[in-house]
């Protein structure tokens, strides 16, 4: 399987909703996403001022998203790594650890010191995000009050 790393464009909105409805699916989430959430999701970012959105993209087929929301912080210009989602049938094939390397060099070349996401402490994402670099902030914690 050859694939391209390319910035995300209207043209491949469903495609790119396409693949979290796919990647979330499953394990470990198991999350419902309706192709309506997923599409919205995915043009929040696209809408956003300077954010990083790429896609892994195979014969016109997205396999692969990395979604990012550029933030400022004390020590200057961060990427938030909303999403980075691959297809489960791509999985295993070199797309997530490009898609993450290109997502940081874009940062990196748009004057963002760092990269950072919120994910499993432990686990196979846990250690995917390791092996790309990534360190578990030890002092962090994920809050959320939900209404439901």
């Amino acid at each position: 399987m050859s694939f391209r790393i390319e910035r995300l464009a209207l043209e491949h909105l469903n495609g790119a909703a396409a693949v979290l409805v796919g990647a979330y699916s499953g394990p470990p989430w198991n999350e419902n996403w309706s192709l309506e959430a997923a599409v919205e999701n995915v043009k929040t970012v696209l809408e956003t001022p300077r954010s990083i959105a790429l896609a892994a993209i195979d014969a016109g087929k997205v396999l692969g998203i990395a979604l990012g929301i550029r933030q400022r912080r004390h020590a200057g210009p961060v990427i938030y790594l909303d999403e980075l989602s691959v297809l489960p049938e791509a999985q295993g094939r070199g797309i997530g650890t490009a898609l993450l390397s290109a997502v940081f060099e874009t940062a990196k070349a748009e004057g963002c010191n760092s990269v950072w996401l919120v994910s499993q402490r432990d686990g196979a994402l846990s250690k995917f995000y390791q092996r790309c670099g990534f360190a578990v902030g030890g002092n962090l914690g994920l809050y959320s009050k939900s209404s439901a």
